[in-house]
């Protein structure tokens, strides 16, 4: 079974590259990716986030999102799954950016986009914001595909772990925030 799931990730990957890629679109995309880069753009966006006053509150869901996101696939699952690059795998894969550093199970950049984005479009009073913001982390999810970093799987795995930590992080500060109001109202 493993071994099925291995072959359509293979091919989806070189099909990806015979069909999809272009100069430009490497350009384009490649400067995309890189902005996930230890989550530079979505740390910017809690930065954002929490500048304004209205959103102040809605920077702590994401934040916290990112953090268990990024401990739990970044520190825990990538080391114990330690599952190998597409690119060291996949003989006629070519990637096109530099090597990676760490394993490739789940995708940190795809999971640290949607731990950040998400909290928007749960949280967040303008719907539409929060729906740009999660099809931005879509498209980074793509982009790792695209470049050739991550398996399908990877991916996929890298989404659920993001809406996941997510849903988490916006459950855990509303209980201690409900609690901390409970225990007000009784003083």
């Amino acid at each position: 079974m493993w071994d099925m799931f291995m072959n359509i990730d293979a091919n989806a990957l070189l099909y990806i590259q015979d069909h999809f890629r272009s100069e430009l679109g490497n350009y384009i995309i490649i400067k995309y990716t890189h902005l996930g880069d230890a989550g530079k753009i979505w740390l910017l966006l809690v930065a954002l986030l929490f500048i304004c006053p209205k959103t102040r509150k809605l920077s702590g869901y994401c934040l916290l999102s990112i953090f268990i996101c990024f401990l739990t696939g970044n520190i825990v699952l990538k080391n114990v799954i330690a599952r190998t690059r597409p690119y060291e795998v996949i003989e006629m894969l070519r990637c096109i950016i530099e090597p990676q550093k760490d394993f490739s199970f789940p995708s940190g950049h795809t999971s640290i986009a949607f731990a950040a984005t998400v909290p928007i479009l749960i949280n967040g009073k303008n719907k539409i914001l929060g729906s740009i913001a999660v099809i931005a982390a879509l498209f980074m999810g793509l982009s790792r595909l695209y470049v050739g970093v991550h398996y399908p799987t990877d991916v996929l795995a890298g989404m659920i772990l993001g809406i996941v930590s997510a849903v988490i992080s916006c459950r855990l500060i509303r209980f201690v925030v409900s609690q901390n109001t409970h225990l007000t109202s009784k003083n």
